[in-house]
C-alpha cells in the first residue's frame, strides 16, 4: 500500500494526455514529469535533514504526502486552463506552464518545511 501511495500521482499522467490537444502535448507532459521529479527532490531533501514531518512538525503527515497534496492542487488548476484554453500553444504555454511550476516549487516548499 505505501508504494501505491507514493506513485498515486502517475494517475494524472494519462488525464493530462486525454484533456491536451494535439499541439500541446509536449509542453503538458513536461510540466507534470518535471512536477512529479521536482516534487520527489524535495521530499527528499527535507527528509534528508532528519526531518521526515518537516522542520516544525506542525502535523504528522510525511512531507512527501504533503508533497503530493499541494502538486495535486496544482495539477489539477493546470488542466482547468488547459481546459479553458485550448488553442494556447508555443511561447504562451510554455509560460503559463513555467509560471505555475515555480509557484508549486516554492508552496510546496513552504508546506513541507512546515
Amino acid at each position: 500500500m505505501s508504494f501505491l501511495l507514493q506513485w498515486i500521482d502517475l494517475i494524472w499522467l494519462p488525464l493530462a494526455f486525454f484533456v491536451s490537444q494535439k499541439h500541446q502535448r509536449l509542453w503538458v507532459m513536461s510540466f507534470f514529469i518535471s512536477c512529479m521529479f521536482m516534487m520527489r527532490l524535495q521530499a527528499e531533501l527535507v527528509e534528508s535533514t532528519g526531518h521526515p514531518n518537516g522542520f516544525l512538525n506542525i502535523t504528522s503527515i510525511d512531507v512527501l504526502t504533503r508533497g503530493i497534496m499541494v502538486y495535486s492542487l496544482f495539477y489539477a488548476i493546470y488542466l482547468v486552463l488547459l481546459l479553458f484554453s485550448p488553442y494556447s500553444k508555443g511561447v504562451m504555454l510554455m509560460a503559463a506552464s513555467l509560471s505555475l511550476f515555480f509557484t508549486a516549487l516554492f508552496t510546496s516548499m513552504i508546506v513541507m518545511v512546515l
